[in-house]
């Protein structure tokens, strides 16, 4: 049951991570095709000047926060998984020592691995519900400083 649970848990930050990369580039092909289009000239002064750089602002920090779901996470949890003993380049028997305190009780070390990766999925969907607020606000003050 212990590893269903390991597996379920990096499953759904697959998920999280694919949804992150859809959003993240439909967001910067909108960007592309905005950009790129032929409008008019941009407000110069006003409110409407205002709500798009308050737009801007908001859909640069909405891709800031999808790329931050889709970067890996290396400091949430870290001390508790051998995530940091591999990416320093450990010795053989290091790694040894360090496998067999999961290997005496596999269940503990299979749960507490399903707790580590689920405080990185709920950093991950919460990255990505802010982006995607920021996005849609965004987009819709760049709206009402056309309509402006």
């Amino acid at each position: 049951m212990a590893e269903r649970l390991l597996g379920t848990v990096r499953e759904d930050i697959g998920r999280a991570d694919t949804k992150a990369a859809i959003l993240l580039s439909g967001a910067l092909a909108f960007l592309a095709v905005v950009v790129s289009g032929d409008h008019g000239p941009l407000p110069t002064a006003g409110s409407a000047l205002a709500l798009l750089l308050v737009a801007g602002v908001l859909w640069t920090a909405g891709v800031v926060m999808l790329v931050s779901v889709v970067l890996p996470r290396t400091r949430i949890g870290a001390d508790r998984t051998l995530l940091r003993e591999l990416t320093t380049g450990p010795s053989g028997p290091a790694l040894r020592e360090r496998l067999a305190a999961s290997g005496t009780d596999a269940t503990d070390w299979l749960l507490e691995q399903a707790g580590v990766h689920g405080l990185v999925l709920a950093a991950k969907y919460r990255w990505l519900r802010w982006g995607v607020c920021a996005l849609a606000l965004g987009a819709l003050l760049a709206l009402f400083s056309e309509l402006w």
